[in-house]
Parts: C-alpha cells; structure tokens; sequence
C-alpha cells in the first residue's frame, strides 16, 4: 500500500467511504486547500474531531501548554471534490466523495493552519450479512430529508448495501466516538451488528421501531 501526504480537514462528522457530503468553506486555509485540490484533481483527508477539540484546532505559538494529542482522530477518509458552487451568501460551496479509509500519521500543522498527515489506505472487509436494503433503503430516506441533504440527489435506491451502512453511520444522532469506533471497524458484519445494536438503543428511547 503507498503512503501519501494529504491535507486534513478537522470536521465534528465523519465522511465514508461511497458517501457524498456539502460542505461550505469560508476560511482561507481551506480556500486554499480546496483551490489547490481543484487544480490538481488531487485528494484531501477528512478526519472527525475529537470531542472537546474544536477549540484547540487552531495551534498557535501563544497556546500552551502544547497538546499531547491530536484534535482529530488518527483515522479518516480520504475525499475527492465532485462538485462545487458560490452559495447564496456568496460562500464556496463543494461536495466531497469519500473514497477510501486511510490511517494519518506524522501530523503537521503549517503556519496557515492547515493540517497536513501521511496517510495510507486501510482495507475494508466486506463480509456483510444479507439485509433487507428496501426497508433500509426507506429508513435513509427519511434521514435524508431530516438532515436537508435533498440537494444532493443521492439515488438511495441505487445504493449498495455498503454506502447504505455508511450513511446511516454518518446520518445518525450516534456519539462522535461511536461514530469513529464503526469507521475504524474493519469488518463490516461487525460494522453492521454495532450500528444496528446502537439503533435499536435509540429506537427503545425514542419510543419508535427501527427497520428490521
């Protein structure tokens, strides 16, 4: 597997693999970042924040004591610009695809701010048990809707079972850790079990019935 040195955008979601996600970019690191990925059709990694960080995301000489950790996680994915637009309010607007999963590792963070890490891709496990991708299918529908991501014409029907997980993943009211923890699944049975063991969780709060 080759190691490559991206750009990381800090976001407090994560991005998966086979999913699409707006973004809205107003500072000028990432103005930059995204010019500069435009230009060479070249790849930026977007990794999840950690709980409490956003803070400190920006290291200045003037912060200290220094951090003893990164703000963001050491595992993320790994994202191509599939469109972009000026917004209403005169702001960039792009839509990012995540690619593949990839582990970071020797973080920098250059003058501008930005956050530049060696990543190198990790390998899924695809040994999924069947699912029933219509109810599913339905279930994304409506999360869809709730996070007014209609813009994006994601075709749920055209979904592999795969990109359905992921974006219940990315979608769900979930912990920012849980969310990190099903990324960092390799296998996506076990991927599948967490997440449908952490829906039922909510549902049986929630008082509502979950697909089955």
């Amino acid at each position: 597997m080759t190691s490559t040195e991206m750009p990381v955008f800090p976001l407090n979601t994560p991005l998966l693999p086979g999913c699409q996600m707006p973004l809205q970019i107003f500072e000028k690191r990432y103005l930059d970042m995204v010019s500069h990925c435009m230009r060479s059709q070249s790849l930026f990694c977007v990794a999840l924040l950690r709980p409490g960080a956003e803070r400190h995301e920006v290291i200045t000489p003037d912060l200290t004591p220094a951090l003893t950790a990164l703000p963001f996680y050491d595992l993320g994915t790994s994202a191509r610009i599939v469109d972009f637009s000026q917004r209403e309010n005169g702001l960039l607007g792009i839509t990012i695809q995540g690619e593949q999963r990839v582990t970071l590792s020797q973080a920098r963070q250059e003058h501008s701010g930005l956050w530049q890490a060696v990543t190198e891709p990790r390998a899924e496990q695809y040994d999924a048990d069947d699912h029933d991708d219509a109810q599913w299918s339905g279930f994304l529908q409506q999360l869809i809707r709730l996070a007014g991501l209609q813009s994006l014409s994601i075709a749920v029907e055209t979904l592999t079972g795969e990109q359905i997980m992921n974006y219940l993943i990315m979608l769900l009211p979930l912990p920012a850790p849980l969310k990190q923890d099903l990324l960092a699944t390799d296998s996506h049975r076990q991927r599948w079990q967490t997440l449908e063991s952490a829906l039922a969780l909510i549902s049986e709060q929630s008082g509502q019935r979950r697909p089955s």
